[in-house]
């Protein structure tokens, strides 16, 4: 077993410099950019001269902005800027509102990065401009200063920090490399180390642009503000390559100086939907497809304005990739071309339009004033030369009108081209723009018979299928599952092209629905007959709810009625079930009910809802089926049902739809697609890929088909293949083969729990008291290593998330149980020994010696466990005791976890108290280093010692004379060993004083540590108690020293006093 010190412990200690740790991975980066990228890499650990002349040209190390190169980069790019207007422009530069999030002054600086810093200019009349002062040069790569330092100190209000590579650009610190040895996990990277920077140096992210973490053999980039989910790989330099996540390929796609510019200006956004702000980098396949893009636009006079088609999966990014494939285009290309983006649907014009507004690529404008509302108001605006247009392709409803040839560009981005180019509209359209550039974005590729879509915009220039998609972890994996199959009552018809054909024709004309119902009336009978959506309603329902923890449900209908006649069918089964679970409550043991009113208290809270479009005479329409729309109309227009079901917390759960949402309606937190409608090609495609999009804690997405869909999905495979080479792009996987993976998983793990002399089926067949003993067994069985731990742990995770998308009768009772017991032990695992702050430390330890004690003398029948008298606690006791228990490898982690625990409460109170961690450091190293595992017990009594003496250390305060440890902690911060008897006395009286002032004076203020003026209030105070009643012997610069030490104890200790 291993036990770690934490990365915030080894900062905490100013433990000795490590360099061996990561230094493979650290040194072959540096080389890289160096030798290859053509970067300056210094290393600043112990080198580093503080000092406008120093190596940086830093002050203090606290300073994380260069100023002494970007002064010179400001200089050079800017002739026009005076002393004054240069130290007007880095005042602005490093200034912020002290109420601005960290994602606020990330976002503004980065404006003031890409577009300028704003700086009021007197001109020769008197009249103030304002100018914009540029600190990079995006046109001219070498002219500017690309620099990496290497184990650079950043000192925060109280802790101090050593990075593992910083690199800046003319003196700001874009780039943020945090690497661990390759026998690491990456992820590592994030929890231990940059997440404690963002507490201890958040000022480190002001400016910054990418954050890559890796251990050499595997990279992610992300942004400020990601969670480790979204984190992506760079994988590839060009779309042509499989693929490779080494940290080499991502250093040579990113930090290429070329492309990191480009990455800087063009591909970053702010995205401000729904009030929140979120920072998007593009990801590696967005990034190559918009170039693309790009490059077909400045060619656009060689191809006669068709730039091509833009054919990244549903679920990759489409979107974004439209809107940075504009944004560059505006910025980095001569004139001002207009941008056209074109959709079919209502939903998606709004859709895409809100997203542009909330990127800021409208400016303050709002993207209903770009929006065409008719035919003429297209016209109109076309004839003009607005920035954008967002317009239906059947606003181009106009005949015989004269062609707008203007003095401009114009580009027309369709999205879901292949939808939007057919018939008389897309006709007009040519016919009216002649001179336009076209681009087609899709989801899905062109089936082998759409000549259309290529005539019109040319071939493919960027592809990103579903599978790569999948391996790039850009969307998550589908699996499939015919659950018709498996109902004994269910009739389908049988699913024939014209079915297909007929059934979309009156998805897109309304007037198309009575020839459907009149030309295949007996299959439309079968699939609504009474009877069958019954069989499938009580499916539904015990499917579904099996699957409670996986994410929300979209249940595709046939068409309008039928998705209401469903929704009233699944809502009686629903309370049916409801009322089944309450049922057997009282047949079933304590922890299964504990599990059952989770899960009836879920199904309770879970609401549902029926989405589909307005039709006219449609309350007439429902009422010939004896059904009212109007409670689902009504709740459709007068909430925000979109919104509801996007939001993964929100009860909002199952909605049931035909044709809304299907295409364009991106929801991460859907898991489930029910289908029970006939789809065809692309719209089967899009449907599916509802359930695709990643989402924190989401590993796959699953499709239950009713209607026996899957030969219209092959069919729609082979159109997906047909014109890239037969390239294996199936985007779903069987449901079987996921069952395979979990029982491979389950069998993977009892052959782990063997190998360690530990049967999974005793624990099972075990009871009481016995089953509670073998669980901790177990947990100490995989406990003998921190790797096996975590070996351990990975499988029941996996076990775990896979099982959220199987239902009761998936696997048998026996692997169920072997399920069951696997994931107690990793619960097991996970406990944590959470104790009361004021009893004794040895008192605690003693309750986990007992408990262990204790269940292993159950475990042999003794028949009384044995229990301690607190009050007279010996080392000896404990020794002998700790001899006794078999589960030495739990008992030591948990001492661990408690005594750190307990050590970050004393450091928190009194700093001083840091050798306390590096005793501890030292028993844990000596253990660690032990490979036989043979000096456990000297590790348990080393243990016990420190912990004897962090006990009289706690209780110091009383023999010092002090009322409490705040007192001490201020005393301890000023002594010196060369004090008089006089002098100590005079020390303890001045930390009295001066704690009681603190206190007080923060009382008064409000949130002082996020305003510059209550700061200086507080430090001011903290200096003038300091300088009037210290003794003599305390000389200026000790006062000052002392004043800075205390004032950086007080901001992080007393943000605000009880």
């Amino acid at each position: 077993m291993v036990l770690q010190i934490t990365v915030l412990e080894k900062e905490i200690c100013a433990m000795s410099y490590d360099y061996s740790e990561n230094i493979l991975v650290q040194e072959s980066a540096g080389h890289l950019l160096e030798d290859e990228l053509g970067w300056r890499v210094e290393l600043a650990y112990n080198t580093e001269v503080l000092g406008e002349t120093g190596t940086f040209g830093r002050k203090s190390y606290k300073e994380i902005l260069l100023v002494k190169y970007l002064k010179e980069a400001l200089l050079k790019l800017n002739p026009w800027l005076t002393p004054a207007l240069l130290e007007d422009a880095i005042k602005t530069f490093e200034s912020h509102m002290s109420s601005a999030s960290l994602t606020q002054i990330n976002e503004e600086k980065y404006r003031h990065i890409r577009d300028g810093i704003p700086v009021k200019v007197k001109k020769p009349n008197g009249q103030i401009e304002e100018k914009k002062a540029i600190v990079i040069d995006f046109t001219n790569t070498e002219n500017n200063d690309f620099l990496a330092i290497k184990e650079m100190k950043i000192h925060g209000d109280l802790y101090r920090r050593r990075t593992d590579i910083v690199g800046f650009v003319n003196g700001i610190p874009l780039l943020f490399i945090e690497l661990k040895k390759n026998s690491v996990d990456v992820q590592n990277a994030y929890t231990d180390n940059y997440t404690d920077y963002l507490d201890t140096i958040p000022h480190l992210f002001y400016y910054n642009a990418f954050l890559m973490l890796s251990n050499g053999t595997e990279a992610k980039v992300g942004t400020l503000g990601s969670k480790y989910e979204f984190f992506h790989e760079w994988k590839r330099l060009s779309e042509q390559e499989e693929g490779n996540v080494a940290l080499e390929t991502m250093l040579r796609g990113i930090c290429k100086k070329d492309n990191f510019l480009d990455l800087l200006e063009n591909f970053i956004l702010f995205d401000h939907s729904d009030g929140k702000t979120v920072k998007i980098l593009a990801r590696n396949h967005q990034y190559l497809g918009v170039n693309e893009a790009v490059k077909a636009y400045e060619a656009r006079k060689l191809n006669n304005g068709k730039l091509g088609v833009f054919w990244h999966t549903q679920g990759s990014g489409k979107s974004y990739s439209m809107v940075l494939l504009s944004q560059k285009i505006r910025r980095k290309f001569a004139g001002s071309p207009t941008i056209v983006i074109l959709t079919d649907r209502d939903e998606l014009n709004t859709q895409i339009s809100d997203t542009f507004e909330n990127c800021g690529l409208l400016g303050k404008t709002k993207a209903a004033k770009y929006i065409a509302m008719s035919g003429d108001d297209l016209i109109t605006k076309l004839q003009g030369n607005p920035s954008f247009i967002f317009t239906l392709i059947q606003k181009f409803n106009k005949k015989n009108v004269q062609p707008i040839i203007p003095d401009h560009d114009i580009i027309i981005m369709s999205d879901e081209a292949h939808r939007s180019q057919y018939g008389i509209f897309a006709d007009n359209m040519v016919n009216l723009l002649p001179t336009a550039a076209r681009i087609g974005f899709t989801g899905t590729p062109l089936l082998s018979n759409d000549n259309i879509t290529e005539r019109t915009f040319g071939g493919y220039i960027s592809i990103y299928d579903f599978k790569r998609a999948v391996e790039d972890k850009a969307t998550v994996p589908l699996y499939y599952e015919n659950r018709g199959e498996k109902i004994l009552d269910l009739d389908n018809p049988d699913i024939t092209d014209k079915i297909l054909d007929a059934i979309e024709a009156a998805d897109l004309d309304p007037d198309q629905t009575e020839k459907l119902e009149r030309e295949f009336k007996k299959e439309i009978h079968i699939m609504t007959a009474p009877q069958r959506l019954k069989s499938v309603a009580k499916d539904f329902v015990s499917h579904y709810s099996d699957l409670w923890t996986s994410g929300k449900a979209m249940f595709v209908c046939l068409n309008k009625v039928t998705c209401v006649r469903m929704y009233n069918l699944v809502q009686n089964y629903w309370e049916e079930e409801i009322k089944r679970l309450e049922g057997i409550k009282s047949k079933v043991s304590q922890q299964e009910v504990q599990e059952l009113e989770r899960k009836i208290k879920w199904m309770k809270e879970t609401e549902m809802a029926v989405v589909i479009s307005q039709e006219q005479n449609e309350i007439q329409t429902f009422k010939k089926w004896d059904l009212d729309i109007k409670p689902h109309r009504e709740k459709m227009e007068k909430r925000e049902l979109n919104k509801e079901f996007k939001d993964k917390d929100n009860p909002l759960r199952v909605v049931f739809v035909c044709a809304m949402w299907l295409t364009g309606f991106d929801v991460k937190c859907l898991s489930c697609l029910y289908l029970d409608k006939p789809l065809k090609a692309h719209t089967l495609m899009q449907t599916i890929a509802r359930a695709n999009r990643v989402a924190e804690g989401k590993s796959n997405g699953l499709i239950i088909d009713y209607i026996g869909i899957v030969k219209a999905l092959r069919k729609a495979l082979a159109d997906y293949t047909a014109n890239v080479g037969g390239r294996e792009t199936d985007p779903t996987i069987d449901k079987e083969e996921l069952i395979e993976h979990v029982m491979e998983t389950i069998s993977a793990a009892i052959d782990f729990l063997c190998s360690r002399n530990f049967e999974l089926e005793d624990l099972i067949k075990a009871k009481d008291f016995s089953k509670l003993a073998l669980l901790q067994t177990a947990a100490n069985a995989v406990s003998d290593s921190r790797e096996s731990r975590k070996q351990f742990t990975t499988y029941a995770n996996e076990i775990n998330r896979m099982m959220k998308y199987l239902d009761r009768d998936d696997i048998s009772d026996v692997d169920r149980d072997r399920k069951d017991a696997l994931i107690a032990i990793a619960d097991e695992l996970k406990k944590k020994k959470k104790h009361v702050d004021n009893v004794d430390l040895m008192v605690q330890i003693n309750g986990i010696l007992g408990e262990y004690i204790m269940i292993e003398q159950e475990s042999n029948n003794n028949d009384i466990a044995k229990r301690f008298d607190i009050s007279r606690i010996d080392f000896d006791l404990l020794r002998r005791e700790f001899a006794k228990t078999k589960k030495k490898n739990l008992l030591i982690t948990d001492l661990d976890e408690l005594i750190q625990t307990r050590l970050d409460s004393m450091l928190k109170e009194n700093p001083s108290r840091v050798d306390y961690y590096e005793r501890y450091q030292t028993i844990i190293d000596e253990y660690n280093n032990e490979q036989d595992r043979a000096n456990i017990e000297k590790t348990f009594m080393d243990l016990m010692n420190l912990v004897n003496s962090m006990n009289q250390e706690e209780k110091r305060y009383v023999r010092e004379g002090f009322t409490s440890d705040e007192e001490l902690s201020l005393y301890d911060m000023l002594f010196n060993e060369n004090l008089s008897k006089e002098d100590i006395n005079k020390i303890k009286k001045v930390a009295i004083d001066l704690l009681e002032k603190i206190k007080a004076k923060i009382s008064e203020l409000d949130h002082w540590t996020e305003k510059q003026e209550t700061k200086a209030e507080v430090d001011t105070l903290i200096g003038t108690i300091l300088w009037e009643e210290l003794p003599e012997s305390y000389s200026d610069n000790a006062i000052f020293a002392y004043r800075q030490k205390i004032y950086e104890y007080v901001f992080m200790r007393y943000k605000e006093v009880a």
